[in-house]
This record gives structure tokens, C-alpha cells and sequence, in this order.
């Protein structure tokens, strides 16, 4: 079976956010407008880039855990898994978080391990880094 757009945007998105492991989560925004809700995940001094942003649309799951403050969640670790439509199997834990159902699309399933702890579970997702410049 060929592989669908989301699942090669999750490897893709993968392999940009372990490069972010050792970062620090800087804000977590959920807002939603009419039928529409956002997350907005925003990390910062990633080995790699300053600032990486993670925004996610329809969210379907969304969970944190922290301490007593935000400030100094470093990241230990960031993993993308696809999730396909009901036809093919999932990875064992989402189920638990989001049902099952037909016309369900394909999904993200986002997690980030620190101190903080962040689960995502959404049909749209976009990671946005600094444009890197040639070294001169």
C-alpha cells in the first residue's frame, strides 16, 4: 500500500522534533474560534533552532500534565506516530484516548516527555522552524 500524505508527514515531523529534544517548552495556547480550535506549542533553545513552533487544528485529544511551573520544562524526548483510518491497526494507548469510528481521519498522535507532559491526538498539524541560513 502507498504511503498517504500524513504518514510522511509524520516521519518528517519526527525526525525534526527529536532533533529538539534537550529544548524547553516556552507556551501551550488552546483557543478555539467558532467550529475551529488551535493549539499552539512553542518550543525554545532546541540544539538546532531557537524557536520551533508545533500548531495542531481539530484537536481531538489534548493532555498535561507539569509541575508547579511551566518555566524550565525541558524536553527529554518528542514522539510523532501516525495513526491511520479504522481499516488498519494503531500502536498500543491512543484507543484509550480518542474512540474509534468511521469517518475518522487519519491522525498525529504527539507526545512530549519531561517534566512536562503533553499528549496530542489531532488531524492536522504543522511544524514550523527558522529558516536556516548558509554560513558565509
Amino acid at each position: 500500500m502507498p504511503e498517504s500524505k500524513t504518514e510522511a508527514a509524520c516521519r518528517k515531523f519526527q525526525e525534526i522534533l527529536s532533533s529538539c529534544a534537550g529544548g524547553f517548552i516556552d507556551a501551550v495556547t488552546f483557543s478555539a474560534a467558532g467550529t475551529r480550535d488551535y493549539l499552539d506549542v512553542k518550543l525554545f533553545q532546541t540544539p538546532r533552532w531557537e524557536v520551533v513552533t508545533i500548531l495542531f487544528e481539530d484537536v481531538l485529544h489534548f493532555s498535561m500534565s507539569k509541575g508547579t511551573d511551566l518555566e524550565g520544562a525541558f524536553v527529554d524526548e518528542i514522539s510523532v506516530s501516525y495513526l491511520p483510518r479504522n481499516d488498519q491497526p494503531w500502536p498500543p494507548g491512543p484507543e484509550k484516548l480518542v474512540p474509534r469510528f468511521d469517518g475518522l481521519p487519519q491522525l498525529y498522535w504527539v507526545r512530549i516527555i519531561g517534566p512536562a507532559m503533553l499528549t496530542v491526538i489531532a488531524p492536522i498539524m504543522n511544524v514550523t522552524v527558522p529558516q536556516e541560513l548558509p554560513r558565509t
